[in-house]
């Protein structure tokens, strides 16, 4: 009888069944008669019916694939798992074959010249988990969410928000509406941080207006030359009270002003989380190196900025060319 030879097995060919497709879940009869008729190319057919096919078949159907081309993959790792286990005197049954053990096993030394092993690993772990009750499988990991950008505001927005704080109708609303849109769009600072700054916390250095931030993420942060005039004017006021809220502590006041504040018809309402994204556009669009706007942004990474490169207006092919070149000139 010919077992699958290393050489061959690099490739997840699909068995003799009907020609894989993209088909979705919904077609289950499509995808349960793609299983039952799967028989695997590039194995002794008289193994496939004797040891195999009553294995690998159940666990298919199990596993209630999303469509036949996942069908296939599963099928082909499965077949590749079987045989393989047959060769080490492992009887085929699920607990024994899925068990952590035997998957890593196999995937040491039944794929070390695999170009998928990686793939293949993930998908037995998977099917693991999901057919097999006694083997020590640890739960899958609850998946991460990663913290999206709210999107920034236009050019034409920022200079109406900015507009709009300079005719609210009290001080106190004038300052606290100046204050988020500085604070926001000038030094990227969100609810986190800007209902915390100080007077005391905005300075002048030889480069520019500097402002401390708090945690989490505690920095230095250098204002944007064009809202320096607006933050100075703010950190003249009293040093024992907040630049936005004056002495409150409340942890909404923030989005507490914001709902007191005049708007104008048309003008999309304010969001620190928007200003904050226009802060990092400018910065991303400016060409500002990533390792200081990290830091400066109080981000750990920075893949949370792919969320902006749909804003980020194209270089004419010349200047991208030779940027690309590493042209510096």
């Amino acid at each position: 009888m010919t077992k699958l030879s290393a050489g061959q097995r690099h490739e997840p060919r699909s068995g003799s069944a009907p020609r894989l497709t993209s088909s979705h879940s919904a077609n289950v009869p499509e995808v349960r008669a793609w299983i039952h008729g799967y028989v695997p190319r590039r194995l002794d057919r008289d193994r496939w019916e004797s040891s195999i096919r009553d294995f690998v078949v159940p666990a298919l159907l199990s596993l209630e694939p999303v469509g036949t081309a996942i069908a296939g993959r599963y099928a082909h790792i499965l077949t590749w798992l079987a045989d393989w286990c047959l060769g080490e005197g492992i009887g085929l049954d699920v607990e024994t074959v899925l068990d952590p053990d035997t998957v890593e096993r196999f995937v040491s030394s039944g794929l070390a010249e695999c170009r998928s092993r990686a793939t293949y690993r993930s998908d037995l772990r998977h099917m693991g988990r999901a057919l097999t009750k006694q083997a020590p499988w640890e739960p899958s990991p609850e998946p991460v969410r990663r913290r999206t950008l709210a999107p920034p505001y236009t050019t034409g927005e920022l200079e109406r928000l900015r507009r709009m704080a300079r005719q609210q109708r009290s001080p106190e609303r004038r300052q606290a509406a100046t204050a988020l849109v500085a604070l926001g769009a000038g030094a990227g600072l969100d609810g986190r941080w800007c209902t915390r700054i100080r007077p005391s916390d905005v300075s002048k250095a030889e480069s520019g207006l500097l402002v401390r931030v708090g945690p989490p993420q505690p920095r230095i942060v250098p204002v944007l030359a064009a809202f320096e005039g607006d933050l100075a004017e703010l950190a003249r006021g009293p040093a024992d009270e907040f630049l936005v809220g004056g002495t409150s502590v409340s942890k909404s006041r923030a989005s507490n002003l914001v709902a007191r504040l005049d708007w104008p018809p048309g003008l999309p309402r304010l969001s620190t989380r928007r200003l904050r994204s226009t802060w990092l556009l400018h910065h991303v669009t400016a060409g500002t190196r990533l390792p200081e706007l990290a830091r400066a942004a109080g981000l750990v990474g920075v893949a949370v900025l792919a969320d902006l490169l749909q804003f980020v207006p194209p270089l004419p092919d010349h200047e991208a060319q030779r940027l690309l070149r590493g042209d510096g000139s």
